[in-house]
């Protein structure tokens, strides 16, 4: 019987024994992968309809991502541009400021006109603007910028009254 070979030993092992560990270590890994390949076919054969519903759910998922992207981006630039109108407000604010200090009613509808230009959705300063072209006798012009601080905000009491007042005025001038 051959010598038995051990670990920390320091006789070398039969020459026969070792080429029989091989032997079996190679059929051992042989067998492995072959059990392993036959596996992965397998379930190629079974996951074949899971891959093709987990590749629509995929699709999905990226055109669901994609669309939120887009409304993401959207909501961006919404946001700017409403931080944009609002500093451009704060700057007419100070553009407004100067109009009611003016001391030439000429000025103060050109500098009126001026900020609305950079902030439009100022329904004071028409209203504002329209009440200085009612002192100034433009009640037509008056009237188209009370009805714009009526349209922005529908319940500005003073620019509602201020609209019928000057009506009232044209009225009483056809009389």
């Amino acid at each position: 019987m051959g010598q038995r070979w051990t670990c920390g030993s320091s006789s070398q092992p039969d020459p026969q024994v070792r080429l029989h560990h091989i032997v079996l270590l190679l059929a051992g890994c042989l067998l492995l992968s072959a059990c392993s390949a036959w596996d992965g076919m397998w379930d190629l054969v079974i996951d074949r309809s899971l891959i093709e519903q987990q590749q629509a759910e995929i699709a999905q998922l990226k055109a669901e991502t994609d669309q939120i992207k887009a409304e993401t981006e959207a909501l961006r630039q919404q946001a700017r541009q409403a931080e944009k109108e609002r500093e451009d407000c704060n700057t007419a604010f100070y553009t407004f400021e100067e109009a009611r200090k003016a001391a030439d009613e000429d000025a103060a509808v050109a500098t009126y006109r001026e900020g609305l230009t950079l902030c439009p959705t100022d329904d004071v300063a028409h209203n504002e603007l329209g009440e200085l072209y009612l002192r100034l006798g433009r009640r037509d012009e008056a009237i188209l910028a009370f009805e714009e601080a009526v349209r922005l905000n529908a319940n500005f009491v003073r620019a509602q009254r201020n609209l019928q007042d000057a009506q009232q005025l044209i009225q009483e001038d056809e009389l």
